[in-house]
Order: C-alpha cells, then sequence, then structure tokens
C-alpha cells in the first residue's frame, strides 16, 4: 500500500525514453504509486533548462510535488528514487537494510560511471574542447568490460548467490533490484557500441533477479500497458 498522502500530487518530468526515470517508473508501478508521467521533448528541454523554477540544476529527471496549492520541485535522480522506494514499500525501514540497499545503489553508480563517460563524450564531461572519435570511446567500453564489469557487477552476483529470496536485501523486492534491472537492461539491450549482449550469459544470478522484477505484478502491469517512446500520462495503480 502507498504511503502517499491523497492531496498530494506528484509529477514526474523526463524524456520519452527509459533513462534516468525508468527505475522510478517501475518503482511507482511496483509499489502502486499514483503519477503524472510528464514527457519533456528534446527541444522543449532547450527551452526549459534555464528556468530554474522548472530545472533547479539545468536537467532532468525532476519530480514536482504539489500539496495544498504549494509546488515545489526536486531534482536528482537517486533521491527521488529513495522517496518512491519509501512511498510504496521498497526501501526497507530497518536502518541496516536500508544501508545495504543503498549501499547497491552506490555500487551501482560506480558501475555506471564509465559508460556514462563514454556516452556524455569529452565535451559534456568538461575533459577537452575536442570530442573523442569513437574509437576512443569504445577503448573506454572495452576497459569497463575487462575491470568495472568483474569487479563490481561480479561482487552483485555473488550477493545474489548467498541471497535466500534472489532479491538484493532481505526478502522483498527493494528500489535496489529495479535499479540493477533496468541499468543492466540498457547496458546490455544492444544499444551501446561495442557492449556484448550475451554478456549476462556469465550472471545468471543477476538474469534470474531480472525475470523476478519483472514478474512483480505491478512491473508486468507496467510492461503490458506502456512502451517506449513513452507519452504524457496519468498513472492510476
Amino acid at each position: 500500500m502507498t504511503g502517499l498522502d491523497s492531496n498530494t500530487k506528484l509529477t514526474l518530468v523526463y524524456f520519452p525514453i527509459g533513462g534516468r526515470a525508468e527505475a522510478v517508473r517501475l518503482t511507482a508501478a511496483a509499489g502502486g504509486i499514483p503519477f503524472t508521467n510528464k514527457v519533456m521533448t528534446f527541444p522543449e528541454f532547450k527551452e526549459a533548462k534555464e528556468n530554474a523554477d522548472l530545472m533547479p540544476l539545468g536537467q532532468l529527471p525532476v519530480l514536482e510535488i504539489e500539496k495544498d496549492g504549494i509546488k515545489s520541485v526536486v531534482a536528482q535522480s537517486g533521491a527521488i528514487l529513495r522517496y518512491f522506494g519509501k512511498l510504496g514499500g521498497l526501501y526497507p525501514s530497518s536502518d541496516v537494510d536500508a544501508m545495504q540497499v543503498d549501499s547497491m545503489l552506490y555500487l551501482l553508480e560506480d558501475l555506471a560511471g564509465a559508460i556514462i563517460l563514454s556516452v556524455k563524450g569529452a565535451v559534456r564531461s568538461h575533459i577537452s574542447n575536442d570530442e573523442w572519435a569513437d574509437d576512443v570511446k569504445l577503448g573506454i567500453r572495452k576497459r569497463w568490460l575487462e575491470t568495472d564489469v568483474p569487479k563490481f557487477l561480479g561482487f552483485i552476483e555473488k550477493s545474489l548467490e548467498k541471497s535466500a529470496s534472489g532479491w538484493l536485501v532481505g526478502d522483498t523486492p527493494t528500489v535496489a533490484d529495479i535499479k540493477l534491472y533496468t541499468d543492466l537492461t540498457w547496458y546490455f539491450g544492444g544499444v551501446l557500441d561495442g557492449i556484448p549482449t550475451n554478456l549476462l550469459d556469465s550472471y545468471p544470478a543477476c538474469k534470474a533477479l531480472m525475470k523476478k522484477v519483472e514478474a512483480i505484478d505491478g512491473v508486468h502491469k507496467w510492461m503490458e500497458q506502456y512502451s517506449k517512446p513513452y507519452a504524457t500520462f496519468d498513472f492510476k495503480p
């Protein structure tokens, strides 16, 4: 059951893709959290990014929270994810379990670092005024496959092998499981050059967790009802 006040309206603003908002959306679906999925096109984003009232940091996603006629806007996908997790019962009440979930979320940030760097490129990452050639980006991804994947995804694989429930923390799904699902779907879904789509065959426990996430009732229904590119809609579980 959601812990959302009936007088509170949530609007998640992001592009029509999965990206940094997908784990938040699936957490809402799993936790039964009503919200408005507001899509902003890339041209609209370019016009609106300088408006601090709409985007405090000039980036997406943001969450608009409206209650009693007062609206606030919160940035940072990780903070929004934890908030939705708490509302939907997918973030532990135990301090120790919550710390373990946070540990997994930060580990996933470490895993994502080099891939995000290769996508953003040298200019947007403030490394150089000249953009990297494609072979440089592919080289970053090759080294990521050789170093970060065995280190971080290997740790997750071993953690899942030890888990009696098959979830990362505790006996029920958490935002860490959902974030792992969305990240791995992006990495190995065939959209990133130089990343083999069959790599997860070497991580069977991770593959099993992904199937468990897809089998969560709310997530399963979401995937049946909505597809990318997303439109703007009101999600009512």
